[in-house]
């Protein structure tokens, strides 16, 4: 089944995922904000200034995260401004995106141009490609000569003509099991040297360590005023789901990437690309969900 897309304004974050996005990343962020101590390894500035321990370039890139977590009013709004600092604090032109899993899919979350979503969607599709394995696995890809490429061929071809001769892929770790992945992409060969790549990791540990931050930030105003909603996302998405599985006789995993490259496409909300699928092929509108019910809070005060 095709869905009639439209061209996303690529100067807005990536369209509507706020209440899923949020319990995506809240699955696996229940980690505390403190690090483990580690050994500081010195970080070299290519320029030739003196080196940087790793913490200071820690806190360079906290110092840009910061500012852009207060100024967001959504996660994936937090998740796009990082992809959008990525170039400017590893120092290498190129392009960039950030990845989680949603569903058990894995999805764009931020991205620096349509170049990188593009090749993004491609690995995506395929299953194939360094930002899939790094979030599978947690590996980090890195080396990778796009001219030369060919354990990914899909990808590594879409890439090709997108303009890129190098790429990489390293995970960042939310809590066991849960990931980001940043996917670079640069036009030069051998673009992501030694201490490039360090840099990135660092910058996608950082990003990952301010997620439990961003989800309980922003999930107090998902919570306290857009649970309903996003309940009824979660119901209309499901009914979707079927209707697409039902249609194209496919899995649920090929449901869902028809129903993520449509929104994303056409910049709308997950829920509103599945109510448009569900009355197009049922004839009526999606079924409204549960109402929910408030909790009935216990008074804290103590009894005499």
């Amino acid at each position: 089944m095709l869905i009639p897309v439209q061209q996303r304004s690529w100067d807005q974050p990536l369209g509507g995922l706020s209440p899923l996005l949020l319990r995506a990343l809240d699955s696996f962020s229940q980690l505390p904000m403190g690090r483990t101590t580690e050994a500081i390894r010195p970080y070299v500035h290519p320029r030739g200034a003196h080196p940087m321990p790793d913490d200071a370039f820690r806190h360079h890139v906290w110092t840009r995260l910061e500012p852009s977590l207060r100024a967001s009013t959504s996660i994936d709004g937090y998740l796009q401004a990082a992809a959008d600092m990525t170039a400017d604090l590893i120092e290498v032109v190129g392009s960039y995106s950030l990845s989680t899993t949603l569903y058990g899919n894995p999805i764009t979350v931020g991205t620096s141009d349509r170049s990188a979503w593009e090749a993004d969607q491609v690995e995506f599709d395929t299953e194939d490609g360094p930002c899939v394995e790094a979030l599978r696995t947690g590996a980090v890809l890195t080396g990778i000569d796009l001219a030369q490429e060919r354990r990914w061929p899909a990808w590594a071809a879409v890439a090709s003509l997108l303009g890129f001769a190098s790429a990489a892929g390293i995970p960042g770790e939310v809590s066991s099991g849960g990931r980001i992945a940043l996917n670079l992409y640069a036009p030069a060969p051998q673009a992501f040297d030694d201490e490039t790549l360090h840099r990135a990791t660092l910058f996608t540990e950082e990003v990952a360590r301010t997620i439990p931050a961003a989800v309980r930030l922003f999930e107090a105003d998902e919570r306290a005023s857009q649970l309903e909603q996003a309940l009824a996302s979660r119901s209309t998405i499901d009914q979707a789901l079927g209707v697409l599985m039902a249609q194209n006789q496919c899995t649920p995993d090929v449901a869902f990437g028809i129903l993520r490259r449509a929104s994303q496409n056409r910049n709308l909300k997950l829920r509103d690309v599945a109510a448009s699928i569900i009355e197009r092929f049922t004839g009526h509108a999606a079924a409204e969900p549960p109402r929910f019910q408030q909790p009935i809070r216990r008074s804290t005060q103590h009894q005499p």
